[in-house]
């Protein structure tokens, strides 16, 4: 069986990060590995701007409950089951992604 590999965020989904950074007008937390390559960076600054704001993971993840699939992801998604066994990578935490990955079906 032939695999399709694709990421989560930015392919299928809005990137969350992006998302909270837009509710929040946290200008700072728009950041990427894309900005910021190592991965231990980013998380760290991400994680003291939320102490900084006094924001927790419920909030992020009510951003998270407003967001929806990129337009064509559920489509695209259901094309490629049909022909390949898909698999989703993602730099993402699980609490992030599994509403998300739901509306993926």
């Amino acid at each position: 069986m032939e695999l399709a590999c694709l990421d989560l965020e930015g392919v299928l989904i809005p990137e969350i990060w992006i998302a909270f950074a837009e509710e929040t007008g946290i200008e700072e937390l728009k950041a990427t590995t894309r900005d910021i390559p190592d991965y231990d960076v980013l998380m760290k600054q991400r994680l003291r701007i939320l102490d900084e704001h006094g924001l927790t993971l419920p909030q992020i993840q009510a951003t998270i409950d407003r967001l929806s699939p990129l337009e064509g992801a559920v489509e695209f998604i259901d094309w490629l089951r049909e022909r390949f066994q898909v698999v989703i990578l993602s730099d993402t935490f699980y609490e992030f992604a599994a509403p998300l990955m739901k509306q993926l079906g």
